[in-house]
């Protein structure tokens, strides 16, 4: 009886130990479980806060980088702002340029359209001029493009003739070197390497021009050369004026070419006068009278004639390019006479005599 007493002690105590240190465990397992989250807490607070600070440098950092491409902005629209204003400030000059050249070119066309029509109406022939023709020119590719100006087309019986017009002054040496005329010009220019096809006008100083120029005293002298000359310019035109003929018409008739020279304060000096060049060179004729000889050479040369519808669609596809028609003589009455009474583009001269049925407006 004693003994079992004694054994239910101890089961007592030993229960009682067991919960004793199992409390004693769960107690520091309690501790060690704080401790971590208290560590987690502030593991999670410190990236909490370094993300807020890198939040923070990061919106910084964008904030100064959206004020610095505003920066930027702003600085190329001022940039981009002068650049544009000093384009339409270039593009005004260049505009005003081709305005004034476009002027003088129109009087200079005047000019020569009455001297042409003076100068038919004499001989009294019967044909139509086509003034200012443009022709859209495709060399190679087809993006290589660009538009000829004609000043003149001549079509009579006879045939076409093309009119290069220049109102130059001065003193012009058209394909002869300017020593070979005069051996005073040799300390005025170095004509050496002068090869034709060339054209040299000397004249005062001052206007517009184009070519390369030299200064000698108060002259400048002006040098064509190779394409820029003009009997390398009417013989270009010539050559795409018939491809156009033929293309658009079936057929091309033969195109004479002629450089008329038509200032009166001009000295020309050329190889190549009116009746002594084959047909395949360019007439080189110094005012009125010598192209007055031109047409009546022209008008004696045996050569198959034209016949008037040929002149009529030639004159009505020239006015498509934008040419001002003028017809005279047989001509004066028909389809041609139509297209001269339409003012594209206005010119307006005095008529020419002896054209009373042509419109010249």
């Amino acid at each position: 009886m004693e003994t079992q007493g004694w054994v239910a002690v101890s089961f007592v105590l030993g229960a009682a130990v067991a919960v004793i240190v199992a409390l004693v465990f769960r107690s520091r397992a309690n501790k060690r479980w704080k401790t971590t989250l208290e560590e987690r807490e502030n593991a999670a607070e410190a990236e909490r806060k370094a993300l807020a600070a890198g939040a923070e440098r990061a919106h910084a950092a964008f904030d100064e980088r959206q004020r610095e491409l505003v920066r930027t902005t702003e600085a190329r629209l001022e940039q981009l702002a002068r650049a544009h204003d000093e384009e339409l400030q270039r593009r005004q000059l260049v505009l005003e340029r081709h305005q004034q050249q476009a002027r003088r070119s129109l009087e200079y066309e005047l000019i020569s359209r009455a001297a042409i029509l003076q100068s038919c109406a004499t001989l009294g022939l019967d044909g139509v001029l086509a003034t200012n023709t443009c022709i859209l020119v495709e060399e190679g590719l087809s993006t290589n493009r660009y538009v000829m100006q004609i000043d003149h087309v001549l079509i009579t019986t006879a045939g076409a003739l093309i009119v290069e017009h220049k109102r130059w002054r001065g003193t012009i040496f058209d394909g002869i070197r300017p020593s070979a005329a005069s051996a005073s010009y040799k300390n005025l220019i170095d004509d050496s390497r002068l090869d034709p096809p060339f054209a040299v006008q000397i004249a005062p100083r001052g206007g517009p021009f184009r070519g390369s120029e030299e200064e000698a005293g108060g002259l400048a002298v002006r040098t064509h050369l190779g394409s820029k000359s003009p009997r390398k310019q009417v013989r270009a035109q010539a050559v795409h004026l018939s491809e156009h003929l033929d293309e658009q018409l079936g057929g091309a008739p033969w195109i004479d070419t002629c450089v008329f020279y038509s200032s009166s304060d001009a000295t020309v000096f050329t190889e190549t006068r009116t009746g002594t060049t084959p047909e395949d060179q360019t007439a080189v004729v110094a005012g009125e009278r010598e192209f007055l000889d031109l047409l009546v050479l022209r008008e004696r040369t045996k050569r198959e004639r034209l016949d008037r519808d040929l002149v009529e669609r030639i004159a009505a596809l020239l006015h498509t390019g934008g040419a001002k028609i003028d017809s005279f003589g047989a001509f004066s009455h028909g389809p041609a006479a139509i297209l001269a009474s339409q003012i594209d583009p206005p010119m307006d001269t005095p008529a020419a005599p002896a054209m009373a049925d042509a419109p010249l407006g």
